[in-house]
């Protein structure tokens, strides 16, 4: 008895001192696996339910519900795999590779909710955006400068052009055609009387070309924007959005004065109270491109001026 005691106390000696304990073992998280399979079927969820939408499946309520459930199970699944991490940096927890991919699924269905939530942070709570000259009594008036809030974003100043306005009109139909806008209607005033003849749309001739009634009102119906020369116009047509596509009512107004056209815009969001500052966005791309467009054979007179 006395030989075996010291075999063992020879070993512990060898070992450094240090006694045998057993094997380690490691506890592994129990919700991460939920929690990343929660995360991929709430981005399923989202993808599915935007698609529907746009087929016309569900409606713009039963999309409301979408969004709502589907926040809520990322944002739960986000809070689960975050807890597990948590143990795993604490206690050495197993599973830290199927948390952060739970967390990568979550905060990728919640991105769009994010950066809804940044817009709204930016922009106004309204469904409407308009330049300033379709807030005047006249387009081409002369408009006061309204007190606004240090917060609210720079008033949108609308456009005018050394043009006719037949000459803008034409541009204009450049411009919605390449935006993809689908044009409704198109009020114009009276035709041009044109000297010597000139109608500005059969050529220069003596006596108007009549038009058979029977192709009139198709002519109308295939292409709404082949109107005569006019001092006049007032456009009504349909923007959409991304991801959403939800449909605004544009109005764009085209007013000749003298030497001079002036082009002023109205966005409003069809399905929505808050446009998240989308309506704005249409009338600063629409005339954006209007300037580009114009610029090589027009010149653009600051609104300020004059």
């Amino acid at each position: 008895m006395t030989a075996l005691l010291g075999e063992v106390a020879k070993g512990e000696a060898a070992a450094g001192g240090m006694k045998a304990t057993g094997h380690y073992i490691r506890k592994r998280l129990r919700l991460a696996g939920a929690a990343r399979s929660l995360a991929g079927f709430s981005l399923v969820f989202l993808a599915a339910g935007i698609v529907a939408y746009r087929l016309d499946v569900v409606d713009f309520e039963a999309l409301k519900g979408v969004l709502v459930v589907a926040f809520a199970m990322a944002a739960a699944a986000l809070v689960i795999a975050l807890v597990g991490l948590a143990r795993v940096w604490r206690s050495g927890y197993q599973g830290g590779g199927v948390a952060i991919g739970a967390v990568a699924l979550s905060l990728l269905t919640l991105a769009p909710f994010v950066l809804a939530g940044i817009l709204a942070y930016d922009n106004p709570g309204v469904a409407q955006s308009s330049s300033e000259g379709m807030q005047a009594a006249e387009i081409g008036a002369p408009v006061e400068p309204a007190e606004a809030s240090p917060d609210a974003p720079p008033p949108i100043t609308g456009r005018r052009y050394q043009a006719t306005a037949a000459q803008v009109f034409g541009v204009t139909r450049l411009v919605l055609a390449d935006l993809g806008w689908e044009v409704s209607t198109v009020n114009a005033a009276a035709p041009l009387d044109e000297e010597d003849g000139d109608l500005g749309v059969s050529g220069t001739v003596d006596v108007p070309i009549p038009t058979p009634r029977d192709t009139e009102g198709a002519q109308a119906q295939v292409d709404p924007l082949d109107q005569p020369d006019s001092t006049d116009y007032a456009i009504e047509a349909t923007a959409t959005g991304p991801v959403l596509a939800l449909p605004s009512d544009i109005t764009i107004r085209i007013v000749e004065d003298g030497s001079e056209s002036f082009v002023d815009l109205r966005s409003a969001s069809r399905s929505v109270a808050w446009d998240l500052g989308q309506n704005r966005r249409f009338i600063e791309d629409f005339l954006t491109r209007l300037d580009l467009a114009m610029a090589g054979a027009l010149t653009v007179v600051p609104a300020g001026e004059g």
